[in-house]
C-alpha cells in the first residue's frame, strides 16, 4: 500500500481480500497492519466457508475463509479480533466479517 508506517486510523476492505490468492492474503493482512495506528481498527467482509476453496464470482475466481481461520491469519498479522458477525440467507452463500484492532 502506499501509505508510510502507522498513518492510518482504520482499513475497510470488505469482501476485496476475497480474490486474492489464499497464500497471498497473510501479506495482505501485514500490510494493513504496517499502514495501522497502533488501536488502529480494520473491518473485512468475506465469503464463510471451507478457508481456501475457490469458487466462480462476477469477475473471476473467489475465495471462502471461515471465520476461525480468519482470525488465525489476523493474529499472525498482529491483530486482535474485536467481533465476528455471521450470516446465512436462503439461497445464498454465507457471509462474515471481522472486526480487529491492531496490536
Amino acid at each position: 500500500m502506499d501509505f508510510s508506517d502507522k498513518t492510518l486510523q482504520g482499513v475497510l476492505a470488505w469482501y476485496s481480500l476475497i480474490h486474492i490468492p489464499p497464500d497471498e492474503v497473510p501479506q495482505a493482512l501485514k500490510e494493513f497492519a504496517r499502514v495501522l495506528v497502533p488501536g488502529g481498527r480494520l473491518l473485512i467482509g468475506f465469503f464463510e466457508g471451507s478457508p481456501g476453496t475457490p469458487f466462480q464470482h462476477a469477475v473471476t475466481t473467489a475465495y471462502y475463509w471461515s471465520v476461525e481461520e480468519m482470525g488465525h491469519l489476523l493474529g499472525n498479522a498482529g491483530f486482535d479480533v474485536l467481533d465476528i458477525e455471521t450470516r446465512q440467507d436462503a439461497g445464498k452463500r454465507a457471509h462474515a466479517s471481522v472486526t480487529a484492532t491492531v496490536r
